[in-house]
C-alpha cells in the first residue's frame, strides 16, 4: 500500500511539473493584422463566380478588393455570398461597365467620397476603424487596344486618379492602401516591357513621388513576381499594392498566390498582403 501510495504521489507530481512546463512554453498572443486580398475575377459568369466564392470563402482574408466586375449575375453571386459570409460590400456598378468591389469583415467608418475619377465604378475606397486607422482603395485601372480612344479613356482616368490621390489630406495618404490592377507595368519591370505608353509607366512613378510603396518592393517574395501571363508566355505584373508611409512599417507579408489562375478561377494571381495593427 505504501508503495502505490509513494506511486501516485509521484504520477501526481510529475503531472504537475509537466502542466507548470507546458505553461512556460505557452506562445504569446500575436500582434492583431489586416489581411487585405486583391483578386481580378475577369468578369466571372455565375458557374466560374461560384467557384471563386468557394475559393474566397475557405480564407481569412479580413478585406478583399474584387477587380473587373461586371453587371452580370456572377458578380451578383459574389456580393451576395460575401455578405452572407460577414463582409459589408461596396460596389457602384455602371450598365456596359468593368468595375472594382470593396468587402470588409472590419469595419467601415466611412467610405471616401473624395476619390474622384473620370469612371467612379472602378474606383472603391473605406476608412476602416482599425488601430492605425487604415484607408483602403480598390481600383480597375480601364484595358486598352492601340485605338486613340481607349488609349485617351486609361490616360484620363489614370491622371484622374492621381488627382484624388493627391487631393487626399497627407494624414489619410500616409495611412492609405492603393491596390488593385493597374493594367500598366512599372518602368522596371523585369523583363523590360517597352511598349507601354509614357503616362503608364509615369503612373508609377506618381506613386512613388506621393510617398506610396510598392508592397512587392517592400517583402519581396521570391523573383519578381507576374500576376498575368500574355499569350505569350510573358510575365506582366499587373495587380498591385501601394502602402502610404505610415503603413509600409507594417508590411508583415506580401505573397502573389498563383492557385486561382492556375486553377482556372480567373486569369490573374491574386495578391495578399498582411499589415500590423496595434
Amino acid at each position: 500500500m505504501k508503495t502505490n501510495a509513494r506511486r501516485t504521489t509521484s504520477r501526481a507530481a510529475h503531472g504537475a511539473r509537466r502542466r507548470r512546463g507546458a505553461q512556460a512554453v505557452r506562445p504569446q498572443a500575436t500582434a492583431p493584422e489586416a489581411r487585405i486580398l486583391t483578386i481580378n475575377i475577369a468578369a466571372a459568369a455565375a458557374e466560374r463566380a461560384a467557384r471563386i466564392l468557394r475559393w474566397l470563402r475557405s480564407r481569412t482574408d479580413d478585406l478583399i478588393v474584387v477587380s473587373e466586375t461586371s453587371g452580370g449575375p456572377g458578380t451578383d453571386l459574389l456580393k451576395v455570398g460575401l455578405e452572407e459570409a460577414g463582409y459589408r460590400t461596396q460596389l457602384s456598378p455602371e450598365a456596359g461597365e468593368r468595375g472594382v468591389m470593396v468587402a470588409s469583415r472590419l469595419p467601415v467608418v466611412a467610405t471616401l467620397d473624395q476619390i474622384s475619377v473620370t469612371l467612379p465604378c472602378r474606383a472603391q475606397g473605406v476608412l476602416l476603424a482599425t488601430n492605425p486607422q487604415l484607408a483602403v482603395v480598390g481600383v480597375y485601372i480601364p484595358s486598352r487596344d492601340r485605338s486613340p480612344e481607349k488609349v485617351a479613356r486609361k490616360e484620363r482616368f489614370m491622371a484622374s486618379l492621381l488627382t484624388a490621390m493627391q487631393g487626399l489630406s497627407p494624414a489619410m495618404r500616409e495611412s492609405l492602401i492603393l491596390t488593385g490592377d493597374y493594367n500598366a507595368v512599372a518602368r522596371d519591370h523585369v523583363p523590360n516591357l517597352p511598349g507601354f505608353f509614357p503616362y503608364e509607366y509615369e503612373f508609377h512613378d506618381a506613386l512613388g513621388e506621393l510617398g506610396l510603396s510598392p508592397a512587392h518592393e517592400l517583402r519581396p517574395y521570391g523573383g519578381h513576381p507576374h500576376s498575368w501571363i500574355g499569350r505569350t508566355g510573358i510575365g506582366y505584373l499587373y495587380d498591385y499594392a501601394h502602402l502610404g508611409v505610415a503603413v509600409a512599417p507594417r508590411l508583415r507579408r506580401c505573397q502573389y498566390l498563383q492557385g486561382p489562375r492556375q486553377q482556372r478561377l480567373t486569369d490573374h494571381a491574386a495578391l495578399a498582403i498582411r499589415v500590423q495593427l496595434d
